[in-house]
């Protein structure tokens, strides 16, 4: 299993086992063990408009904003040929599954949400709970909004899509490569405003793009999530940016040893 996960400070969570390279075979097994329990309780289903994805939650306006990331991250993967092949879950809810709280402890509290490579669920706090988040706990100290809770549920649609279109399938994609694309699809289909004010007070911070592909590291992610995203966008739009999403779906670039 492997889980992606948004932290206060969007960062990722690896819980890969022995069978990481063969993620499809645990992912037939999960996936019937949730045919078989049926949606969360308490739950209602909601219509996308979209037989690629289901989303469930508590409220309708989680819902609707589940519904935009998705269409987001779709809209962003389709226009460079990326398509996933399997149907996409998105719950939201007051708290996560406890199934999760025994896999990776106490972390689970610190999470916004996550993807499961298994069962092929987003999992995410629902909006009244994220609201509630404080600013300091958000991507260079914005603060909550709907609109960064549709960009965390867009980033989170794009890990399901690049793990499913990933050229070297059913092996996942490299971590950090994984957490670049998926970064690059956040910030670019965020609206202009709450993106530039992020870029913003990055830049202000001294930060800056990737030099290269090889700078997209293990080391760079976790030493600051948030830093790695905006860097992760800023590389997306300079001159290499696209080749490079490119060159890391089609699995061509070998990750850094960092």
């Amino acid at each position: 299993m492997a889980l992606t996960a948004l932290f206060f400070r969007a960062g990722t969570l690896s819980c890969l086992g022995a069978g990481e390279a063969d993620w499809e075979t645990q992912a037939g097994a999960a996936l019937k063990t949730l045919a078989q329990a049926g949606p969360a309780s308490g739950l209602k289903e909601y219509d996308c408009g979209s037989g690629e994805v289901g989303v469930f939650s508590e409220d309708a306006e989680s819902a609707a904003l589940a519904c935009e990331g998705f269409q987001r991250a779709r809209r962003f993967m389709t226009e460079r040929g990326y398509r996933a092949g399997a149907k996409l879950r998105i719950l939201a809810a007051e708290r996560f599954p406890e199934r999760y709280r025994k896999q990776v402890g106490d972390l689970i509290d610190n999470m916004h949400g996550f993807y499961d490579t298994d069962t092929r669920e987003v999992h995410m706090k629902k909006l009244g709970r994220f609201l509630r988040t404080p600013a300091e706990r958000t991507p260079q100290g914005v603060g909550p909004s709907r609109e960064l809770y549709i960009s965390y549920i867009a980033h989170e649609a794009a890990h399901h899509i690049s793990v499913q279109a990933y050229a070297r399938a059913p092996k996942l994609p490299p971590r950090a490569q994984g957490e670049f694309i998926s970064y690059s699809v956040q910030l670019e289909t965020m609206a202009e405003p709450l993106r530039r004010e992020i870029v913003r007070r990055f830049q202000a911070s001294g930060g800056s793009a990737f030099s290269g592909v090889e700078a997209v590291n293990d080391f760079a992610h976790d030493a600051d999530p948030g830093g790695f995203a905006v860097r992760s966008y800023l590389f997306l739009k300079g001159t290499d940016g696209e080749a490079a999403l490119r060159a890391f779906m089609e699995g061509k670039v070998e990750p850094s040893g960092f």
